[in-house]
């Protein structure tokens, strides 16, 4: 367990989130589905709109202080950019955001939050895929013109730096684990842009904890979201200098529903369990989806009897700005 620390040691941290997270068994879930069923309440991180995006969000902004950036640009109006936003505002960046599409179509209140933080918004009117990459591309170098330091912000945070919020994660369920005695032998969380899982995925190799650690598609079908995982691990692992199993690597695509950000009939059942069940707030667009992987497996007794399952809360603000 040690051994994450001490991999982490190399990369500054701009201390955003407040961890660690709290652990807990969800006890009247647990009763209806009858197995011991525990949260990781990483809605709770405590900076900004918390949730998943701010632990990425450490190291990202820990990166780019390093290397003594001005201005931080990403694509799209998403949870990743509006707490990208925030961090820029306390840190002092100048934030940019290329957004598809016209301003009218963007969600007002995501809108509201961006100007509320000072950032400065672009968008391309045109929403082609290729069209929106060429004018991101142009507005890099418009704004590179500048002479200022530009640190480009992947989609979701979802780069071998962004990885290592969810490596640090996993050492948190390490030691909660040890200190209360309790073995998760599955792990569940929505997986979309793949930094999440690719972090759990390094914690567990270089913890050697054993835990199935399943991934609920959000946006992407398996065969393509589990190369993205890939792709996204071996970067991260040949950064750490450390191996990894590509086995680890586990998928489930059934609950995406209509479509990326579109409500699903299971997520929001799952929504209605946990906010009635506990005072759990689901989120429609990651952890409702999640959820709705989480009580399939349950009921369909996809688990082993008596396995303690850890279900990782991403947070997503209940799909308020989408």
């Amino acid at each position: 367990m040690g051994k994450i620390s001490d991999l982490m040691r190399n990369y500054p941290k701009a201390e955003l989130s407040r961890t660690p997270t709290p652990i807990h068994k969800l006890s009247r879930i647990s009763k209806y589905l009858g197995y011991n069923i525990y949260i990781m309440r990483d809605d709770l991180t405590g900076f900004g709109l918390g949730g998943n995006k701010t632990r990425k969000l450490d190291y990202i902004i820990g990166d780019a202080i390093a290397k003594k950036a001005d201005i931080l640009i990403s694509k799209k109006a998403s949870s990743f950019t509006r707490n990208a936003a925030v961090a820029g505002k306390i840190f002092g960046f100048e934030v940019h955001i290329v957004i598809p599409g016209i301003e009218k179509e963007h969600n007002q209140a995501s809108r509201d939050f961006f100007k509320q933080f000072g950032a400065n918004l672009h968008y391309t009117e045109d929403k082609n895929e290729e069209n929106f990459e060429k004018k991101y591309l142009e507005i890099v170098q418009s704004l590179k013109k500048s002479k200022k330091n530009i640190y480009e912000l992947h989609p979701g945070g979802s780069d071998s730096i962004g990885a290592l919020g969810y490596l640090n994660a996993f050492q948190e369920i390490n030691e909660y684990s040890e200190k209360n005695n309790i073995h998760f032998d599955s792990t569940i969380h929505a997986t979309g842009s793949t930094g999440t899982q690719a972090g759990l995925i390094l914690g567990q190799c270089i913890s050697k904890y054993n835990t199935n650690n399943i991934g609920i598609a959000v946006s992407q079908k398996a065969e393509v979201q589990k190369k993205r995982i890939f792709n996204l691990t071996n970067e991260t692992a040949k950064m750490l200098k450390v191996h990894f199993d590509e086995s680890l690597i586990k998928v489930d695509d059934r609950f995406i529903g209509p479509g990326y950000a579109i409500p699903s009939e299971e997520g929001n059942n799952a929504v209605k369990i946990f906010s009635q069940m506990e005072g759990v707030m689901l989120d429609y667009v990651y952890t409702a989806k999640a959820a709705a992987g989480l009580i399939f497996y349950a009921k369909n007794n996809l688990f082993n009897k008596n396995d303690n399952i850890l279900f990782i809360h991403t947070g997503g603000n209940s799909g308020f700005y989408y």
